[in-house]
């Protein structure tokens, strides 16, 4: 049996005998013949050897790409022994990435079953992918019980829409619903309120792939806590509005006496001032209180803003009059909004008074309103801007906790309870508004209200656009 010979060798072997025969056939000089033909056999073996190192470099790269080595073997071609060296480095790269994935793996499925947060992973026809450990006990779900859909790990109807319209939507990011509180019972007896969160996963969905996760948290200690710290606000604002009221009328009556020397008049002044700015302390605790626990009713209607807004320039005039400041006011006569003409006043009246207070003498508050067409439909915004003293970038997010004071050495020069910006943001929440502050230090603040617009304002915003 003739030995074979490698297809991409024949081309080679070809030229050689053709180029035997043509010298025969010319009929040249045996040494001329000897030459050609010797020249023809270095040609093919110099292209054999090429052709083998080819094969072994191809077969080099796809162990490489396993994360192996390749085998050198000796005799190596200067142009071939690079590649190999580059494969070798390309090798222990692969292997030192399988070896990171393989970690970061473990270490993401560790997490997952050890974190004390449920956690519920579902396609977008809402078939459970993963559930872990914590999600099980908080759902009341069996250790070994099978959870082949969502309505297997909970079956609350707000949980479950909350999955539906959000893999519906295809919502991601921002755009993200809000938190439910709901209520389940527990293993071992008695109500549990749970917390639960859910984030659509983004790009386009398949079955059996992720669309969403669910994040549980039990807040059952938080709710109670922050009951009973409503529930002793309450009650001690309310112990003491009649005391305190008594206190500043006593107060008031002394400063009125004719009788008294200098000394005790001003005793009595400082009273009736103290009193009164805990009057107000005690008003807004109380507020505030029945805001956050539900029980502020509002009375929604159509409300004109300019007529608000003016209203509220007007009430603090004497207060700009008095620090020689200027409020000026800018909103046209067709804006409105949807809410309680009551609530609305208060949450502009507490950010043009702060406003005030804050500007230095002879400063300039601007109070500007206008409409936009948002995602959500016609919305207005009412800027309230001030050249005082501004808020540094890393305060900013703080300014609407309770009782945040961003220089309280300025407490005892600048009046107020620290109450009223937590007042504003927890009112815009019940007018599903928002609020938010820009602010440079020493250079003044802008915050900038956003309201849902009145019927007719929205109406008129989509005929325009």
């Amino acid at each position: 049996m003739k030995p074979a010979v490698p297809r991409r060798a024949r081309p080679a072997l070809e030229a050689l005998v053709l180029g035997a025969i043509t010298v025969g056939v010319v009929g040249l000089e045996p040494r001329a013949l000897l030459a050609g033909a010797l020249v023809a056999t270095v040609f093919f073996v110099i292209r054999l050897r090429r052709m083998r190192e080819l094969d072994r470099v191809r077969d080099g790269v796809a162990t490489a790409a396993g994360g192996t080595r390749p085998e050198e073997w000796r005799g190596l071609s200067p142009e071939t022994e690079p590649v190999f060296h580059a494969l070798h480095r390309f090798a222990d790269l692969v292997a030192r990435e399988r070896e990171g994935s393989e970690k970061a793996r473990v270490l993401a499925r560790t997490v997952f079953e050890e974190v004390p947060v449920g956690l519920v992973v579902v396609d977008r026809s809402l078939a459970v992918l993963d559930v872990n450990p914590a999600a099980r006990l908080l759902f009341g779900v069996p250790p070994d019980a099978a959870c082949p859909a969502l309505h297997d790990v909970v079956r609350d109807p707000q949980v479950l829409g909350l999955f539906r319209s959000l893999i519906g939507a295809g919502r991601a990011g921002d755009e993200t619903p809000l938190p439910l509180i709901v209520k389940v019972e527990g293993r071992e007896g008695g109500e549990r309120l749970l917390e639960v969160a859910a984030r659509a996963v983004p790009g386009a969905h398949v079955d059996g792939e992720p669309a969403a996760i669910g994040v549980a948290r039990d807040v059952t200690e938080r709710e109670r806590t922050e009951r009973m710290r409503r529930q002793f606000v309450a009650d001690v604002s309310h112990e003491l509005r009649t005391p305190l009221a008594t206190i500043r009328a006593a107060a008031e009556a002394l400063t009125g006496e004719e009788s008294l020397d200098e000394g005790a008049a001003r005793l009595a002044a400082i009273l009736e001032r103290q009193a009164g700015q805990m009057q107000d302390l005690v008003s807004d605790l109380t507020d505030l209180s029945q805001i956050e626990s539900g029980a502020v009713t509002l009375q929604l209607e159509d409300v004109p803003l300019q007529g608000i807004l003016a209203g509220v320039a007007k009430d603090l005039e004497g207060a700009a009059r008095a620090k020689s400041v200027e409020v000026a006011l800018e909103a046209g006569s067709g804006l409105a909004v949807r809410g309680d003409r009551r609530r609305l006043a208060q949450v502009f009246r507490n950010l043009v008074d702060n406003a005030v207070k804050f500007s230095p003498g002879g400063a300039r508050v601007d109070i500007v309103a206008r409409a936009r067409r948002g995602p959500a439909g016609g919305e207005i915004l009412v800027d309230v801007i001030d050249r005082g003293i501004g808020i540094p970038a890393s305060e900013q997010a703080k300014v609407f906790q309770r009782f945040y004071r961003v220089d309280p050495s300025r407490s005892k020069t600048t009046p107020g309870t620290g109450l009223g910006l937590a007042i504003v943001k927890h009112l815009l929440i019940l007018h599903g508004g928002s609020i938010r502050v820009e602010s440079e230090p020493l250079r003044g603040s802008r915050f900038t209200v956003s309201l849902p617009a009145a019927a007719a304002a929205d109406l008129a915003l989509k005929e325009a656009s």
